[in-house]
């Protein structure tokens, strides 16, 4: 059965959200009975508008794969060996309980992968697992990636989840740091298409401005690339937002902190020696950013993984407030989604509230660092991990100091992975919960759907019927049974379960300050959709949100409305709503909290590095660990290859094509070289993802060198822990 009760439409052509990337392209996928034809652009989507990469274009090998695992797996001596559903969660139970008891749950850990995030079925499921296991630590991939971000917005607007994306509609100045969206095509940012997106901004008149170490694909299209040194953005920033101060500007919005911001920045004298920019370059881009009408700042992962991830973050919003821009048509602003989740009694968003055992490595909105949990596996003492989850993750291969990561998994009691491929990760697993495949999912983006480039309204109900098996929100119901009870649950159990989850979430509704305050709470859980699955969250929420229909109290969409609108259902251009979005008690921004005035201190002490610095780059073909065995994506020439200046190779008498040793103070890896002559001379380019493990159970999988293996575990973000997995010290010799 569909995800609302109609059974999958088996005609030639059906409509799916691809879930592998932020870029959220509609796919019209083409179908003879219940067999994957192929898959393309969906032309009529409202939001996507017909764009689509080769990830989307493969994924019926994806769903075709015989490496991607169907069935539950248990290690028996040694090997994993398909399972009954039962049996799998029975040894869950046993093993997870087993570890509590002995150890307490302080020796219990979750790590939650990207996937995740893309699955709205499995992020429901697993807060639920979460609320079962009540784990001493948590961990995600967002401290590999985001979470500098979120930190920065909860310094500044009280609220981690605010985090404002460019109008690219309607700007005329596009400044681009760190991030590479002809490739991405959008990052914390959904803006499928960006390249049309693009030309159409110059044919306006507009301009686009690239900060990047590297010349990568979007910087050789922007109207002006400044090349600055890896992990100097914060200088670069900070002299920024010296200059646009100097220079008159102020905050338009409500803020506070200017004084403490402007006396902090004071103290940074470097900016231009540091990020490798002359001051009159620096003093340019401050002029573009006053002359332009509506223009927008935007960084991504070249900036929050670095050693001042945080801070580039936040100041990269305070130029966004100087120019005017930020909460404003043509700027930074803070889209909306359909889906409103159930409220709660609003509590101050955490930071610092503890640390971690080992390291002291600091909390943030409730998750710790993924850059500590190596060791604290591996130190013994009281709260030392001993059972670990991943759900959706390839820690062994995404973290920094992978191989230190990878021993440590090997020396836990117990280890629970859900994921579709046995990987450098899941082999350690005792036991693997498979996920499905993105044609037999439903499909809602939680939390990238309050980062798309215009409002938009959009679900997809499975293409293909799921049979034999539950699917990952069924999934992750069971899993916290079997943890809660000790046992495996009976299907009349989960049923059971799923309705307590779906009356609570009604009550917090009801009891709220939305459009369902004070009504009925069994007219609610009556009046819901679907009559089973995580959809009867997802029609309350959106019912609930703010194009809802409030349960019939107000013209308005719900889910069924969104399933049968397979293009999508536009809402309209971003809006200014800065007020909805700043949970500070006074209302306003907070442009000199503690913690950065302390930072940008820690800036101007920070020592130099001389000598080459490692950073990542993506490949469309490629997303993080993961779509490495498809042979469609690994076709073509060699991905897994190190970028190299010219000067920096001859100056090491390295040749084009030779094999090189790169070494830093975590491992070194053999990579060939490829030679180029733009961009910044030390700067050396290593994409990340690859892994050299050989793995017959991923037999097509394209291997290459892990750069991650080369960033050692303390080279992190100092507010956030994040780890700095670029600009990374390296020293690159010749093999042979």
């Amino acid at each position: 059965m569909g995800s609302l009760g109609i059974v999958p439409d088996m005609s030639e052509r059906r409509f799916r959200i691809c879930p592998i990337c932020e870029a959220a392209c509609n796919l019209e996928v083409k179908l003879e009975g219940e067999h994957i034809i192929a898959t393309t652009g969906d032309a009529a989507d409202t939001f996507s508008r017909g764009h689509v990469c080769p990830k989307g274009l493969a994924l019926p090998e994806l769903h075709d794969d015989p490496a991607r695992i169907r069935a539950p797996l248990v290690k028996r001596g040694g090997a994993h060996v398909a399972v009954s559903w039962d049996e799998a969660y029975a040894a869950i139970a046993a093993g997870l309980g087993g570890v509590r008891e002995r150890h307490g749950n302080a020796a219990l850990a979750v790590y939650m992968g990207n996937p995740t995030v893309h699955n709205f079925g499995l992020t429901l499921g697993f807060s639920e697992v979460l609320k079962a296991l009540s784990p001493g630590q948590f961990y995600s991939a967002g401290s590999i990636d985001q979470l500098p971000k979120n930190l920065a917005s909860m310094l500044m607007f009280g609220n981690g989840n605010a985090v404002p994306v460019p109008d690219i509609e309607r700007t005329d100045c596009l400044v681009v740091i760190g991030a590479n969206p002809i490739v991405s095509n959008g990052s914390l940012w959904i803006v499928p298409g960006f390249r049309r997106k693009l030309a159409a901004l110059k044919a306006r008149g507009g301009q686009m401005v690239v900060v990047d170490p590297r010349r990568s694909e979007t910087a050789g299209v922007a109207d002006l690339h400044l090349a600055v040194r890896p992990g100097t953005d914060a200088w670069l920033l900070a002299g920024l937002c010296a200059r646009l101060i100097e220079r008159g500007r102020r905050p338009e919005l409500p803020a506070r902190g200017i004084e403490l911001l402007t006396d902090a920045l004071a103290t940074i004298r470097s900016a231009e020696t540091r990020c490798g920019l002359s001051a009159g370059t620096i003093d340019a881009l401050a002029d573009r950013l006053m002359a332009a009408r509506r223009p927008a700042v935007y960084g991504r992962v070249g900036t929050t993984l670095t050693r001042f991830g945080t801070l580039t973050s936040f100041l990269i919003e305070c130029v966004n407030v100087l120019t005017g821009s930020l909460d404003r048509a043509g700027g930074a602003l803070f889209p909306e989604q359909a889906y409103v989740a159930p409220p709660r009694r609003r509590v101050a968003q955490t930071f610092g509230r503890f640390t971690s055992r080992v390291r002291g490595y600091p909390e943030v909105m409730g998750e710790l660092p993924v850059a500590g949990l190596a060791e604290e596996i591996e130190t013994e003492g009281t709260g030392q991990i001993r059972g670990l989850v991943t759900i959706a993750g390839n820690p062994a291969v995404s973290t920094p100091d992978s191989d230190g990561m990878a021993r440590a998994l090997g020396q836990l009691e117990f280890m629970v992975s859900a994921d579709i491929y046995l990987n450098e990760t899941t082999r350690h697993a005792d036991v693997i919960l498979p996920g499905t495949s993105p044609f037999n999912d439903s499909h809602y983006d939680q939390f990238l759907g309050s980062m798309g480039y215009r409002n938009n309204a959009r679900y997809s109900p499975p293409v293909l019927p799921l049979r034999d098996r539950p699917d990952e929100w069924r999934m992750m119901l069971g899993m916290a049974v079997a943890i809660r009870e000790g046992r495996p649950g009976a299907p009349e159990e989960l049923d059971a379960f799923e309705d307590e989850v779906v009356v609570a979430a009604i009550a917090r509704h009801v009891g709220g300050d939305g459009v369902l305050r004070g009504r009925d709470p069994h007219e609610i859980f009556q009046a819901i959709g679907p009559a089973r699955g995580m959809e009867r969250l997802l029609d309350l929420g959106v019912r609930a949100g703010p194009w809802g229909d409030g349960f019939g109290s107000r013209e308005g969409i719900t889910l069924e409305d969104m399933a049968t609108s397979p293009h999508g259902i536009d809402q309209g251009p971003l809006r200014p709503r800065l007020a909805e979005v700043v949970f500070n008690e006074d209302g306003e921004i907070n442009l000199g909290p503690d913690a950065i005035i302390q930072d940008i201190e820690r800036l101007r002490q920070e020592g130099t590095s001389d000598g080459l610095l490692l950073i990542g780059r993506r490949n469309i073909q490629t997303n993080n660990s993961w779509l490495h065995n498809l042979p469609a994506l690994g076709a073509g020439p060699r991905r897994a290859i190190l970028e190299m200046h010219v000067a920096a190779a001859n100056a090491r008498g390295i040749a084009d094509g030779e094999e090189v040793c790169v070494a830093s103070g975590a491992a070194e890896v053999r990579a060939t070289v490829r030679l180029h002559a733009e961009g910044d001379p030390d700067t050396v380019v290593l994409p990340h993802g690859f892994s050299e493990l050989s793995d017959a159970s991923q037999p097509e999988q394209r291997r290459g060198p892990n750069s991650n293996r080369l960033a050692p575990a303390d080279h992190i973000d100092g507010l956030s822990g994040t780890a700095a997995l670029n600009a990374i010290p390296v020293e690159v010799t010749r093999l042979g």
